[in-house]
């Protein structure tokens, strides 16, 4: 066990892609069993899918750890029950509006146990584990990052919303032509549950606290954040297979795939630009993640064009293709021995 625990502190970004896609890809059958098939017996093991970044960050900081426990077990517990009761109120006020399913005793105990994966890693920001709490330290923090917060709510919306206009102006269509849903205090009401489900289940609390919160500063502490955008990519992609099967997209599909990773390389690299900028703050990151999906489930992209030019732009004047200095925060300091091989 000391061995293992030895190579895993000195391979930290391996093992989390490889844990990461252990427990996802190993509960391949969980999507699609829980939505198309109706079998919330499995819908647990879908969420526990789901967290799985976030769920193999925390395992591979709590075995780096090397410092005591430090503080007592009640702020954890606390945070665990809050969390776990905001996620399950969140959970069946989404699927009321969201879903034709009517709720039962059955189905409230399956989303009551589908929450647990979600409270635990917020309340993990309260670990006494210190390399875990110190990890974690900003999903539950917004102090000095508002402004970042905010931009990161609009930014990419507000580009989708003009790729309306540019489709139309490249395909001589009339600028004002595209059906939008007529605005509405229901249809805000919508939106904001659609939000906030999508930052609990699960751009915040399981994506972001993995890709750009564990994996992001120790890629940067090697590479440049363009490259580590572009890594982080890589992997991030192929993790939805069977989300993206069980929604029924054409995952046999070559088209679908080269449109997957253009739009998610691009967005990847606007996450890692605002984290950079947010000082590493994981709830920045999932804020972003979350108003994105949340315009997508409204809103379709109608070009990637104002996309590409951003991402240039914040390539351009960030200058991403060069290493950021090693006492930057989102810049992982206690590195590996250095003889080991460049991205373990």
């Amino acid at each position: 066990m000391k061995t293992l625990a030895s190579w895993i502190r000195t391979h930290q970004i391996a093992t989390f892609f490889i844990l990461t896609f252990v427990m996802s890809w190993g509960l391949w059958f969980a999507p699609g069993a829980a939505s198309q098939q109706g079998n919330i017996l499995l819908a647990p093991l879908a969420f526990v899918y789901a967290c799985s970044p976030a769920l193999a960050g925390i395992i591979i900081s709590a075995v780096s750890n090397t410092e005591a426990r430090q503080g007592a077990r009640k702020p954890f517990w606390i945070a665990f029950l809050v969390a776990w009761v905001l996620a399950l109120l969140v959970e069946l006020g989404h699927t009321v509006l969201f879903s034709d399913s009517l709720l039962s005793p059955v189905l409230i105990g399956f989303f009551a146990v589908g929450a647990l994966p979600v409270a635990f890693v917020i309340s993990s920001a309260y670990s006494r584990i210190p390399a875990v709490r110190s990890y974690l330290s900003t999903l539950i923090r917004l102090r000095g990052v508002w402004g970042w917060a905010f931009l990161a709510m609009v930014f990419i919306p507000a580009l989708i919303l003009l790729s309306v206009p540019v489709s139309n102006l490249l395909n001589g269509r009339p600028l004002g032509e595209y059906p939008f849903p007529e605005l509405s205090l229901s249809l805000l009401g919508l939106i904001a549950v659609k939000f906030i489900y999508q930052l609990f289940f699960f751009n915040a609390t399981g994506e972001e606290v993995g890709w750009r919160g564990f994996a992001l500063p120790r890629l940067q502490a090697r590479s440049s954040p363009l490259v580590a955008a572009l890594i982080i990519a890589l992997f991030w992609v192929p993790w939805h297979f069977f989300f993206w099967q069980a929604e029924g997209k054409p995952v046999m599909a070559l088209q679908f795939w080269a449109d997957m990773f253009l739009g998610h390389i691009l967005f990847s690299i606007f996450i890692v630009w605002i984290c950079n900028r947010a000082k590493g703050n994981i709830l920045v990151a999932g804020i972003a993640h979350a108003a994105t999906n949340t315009t997508f489930a409204f809103l379709g992209l109608q070009t990637s064009l104002p996309w590409v030019i951003a991402a240039l732009m914040m390539i351009l004047v960030d200058r991403m293709w060069k290493k950021l200095a090693t006492d930057h925060p989102v810049v992982y300091r206690s590195l590996p021995d250095r003889h080991s091989a460049p991205y373990s």
